[in-house]
């Protein structure tokens, strides 16, 4: 049987005396979206800088393949093949959108797409002479897309891609999530709170409360969950 692309096992982390995460699994196959849904301060972003190296963990083993990345520093395991966005867009904020594109570019594993394959994937091809300050907070989300894409990764972890899009601007960035998928190959593994936008993309949801696994499945069984149900509600379902 084929490794899946990305996965982990007994993953635990703290801080002090508060423990984040507990014994969490997860995997992510080739060219899958994986949505990774859970309340605020589930531990769901700390997972996401676990797998991206910003973070050790305690206990546990995260691999790409059948490789160990548990102890790799971020730079080793982005040219490993994993590209990260951030729940707040981080590009270079005095270059120009092409520029920003260019700069990650230069990182990548291998060549990659021509900057103006990428920026008309992301809708900014018209963009590409604008300083990156001068972009909305949506446009920055999809040029922060632009450069880990040029880093021509296997998987994307995607962080809150969708936070304060309008619902025109959530279809339009679901679509071009759709695009990476099914036209690059690219796994998409996703943490997001627009739920209607990940159910309907997203092939498998995993669920996280209080830093422990407690779902997994396809999306419509998922949100059928008793335990899913309580986590959102906060209250017992049928009380």
């Amino acid at each position: 049987m084929k490794p899946p692309l990305l996965d982990g096992t007994g993953i635990g982390k703290r801080f002090g005396g508060l423990r984040v995460l507990t014994d969490v699994g997860f995997t992510v196959g080739e060219g899958e979206i994986v949505a990774l849904i859970g309340p605020n301060g589930a531990g769901k972003t700390t997972l996401f800088n676990l797998i991206s190296g910003l973070l050790r963990p305690e206990t546990g083993t995260i691999r790409i393949g059948d490789l160990p990345i548990t102890a790799l520093p971020p730079h080793r395991i982005c040219r490993l093949g994993v590209g990260r966005t951030f729940q707040t867009p981080r590009p270079f904020l005095d270059l120009s959108v092409a520029e920003n594109v260019r700069m990650a570019a230069l990182f990548g594993r291998r060549p990659g797409p021509v900057l103006e394959e990428l920026l008309e994937l992301v809708e900014l091809a018209g963009d590409m002479g604008l300083t990156a300050r001068h972009l909305p907070v949506a446009r920055r989300k999809l040029l922060e897309l632009a450069m880990a894409l040029a880093l021509r990764p296997r998987i994307m972890l995607l962080d809150e891609i969708l936070g304060g899009l309008t619902p025109t601007e959530v279809g339009r960035v679901t679509a071009i999530l759709r695009r990476v998928r099914d036209e690059w190959g690219i796994a998409l593994f996703w943490i997001d709170h627009v739920m209607w936008a990940l159910m309907e993309v997203a092939e498998r949801v995993i669920v996280l409360h209080h830093g422990e696994l407690i779902a997994e499945g396809r999306p419509g069984s998922v949100a059928r969950d008793p335990r899913v149900l309580e986590a959102y509600l906060g209250q017992p379902t049928g009380s």
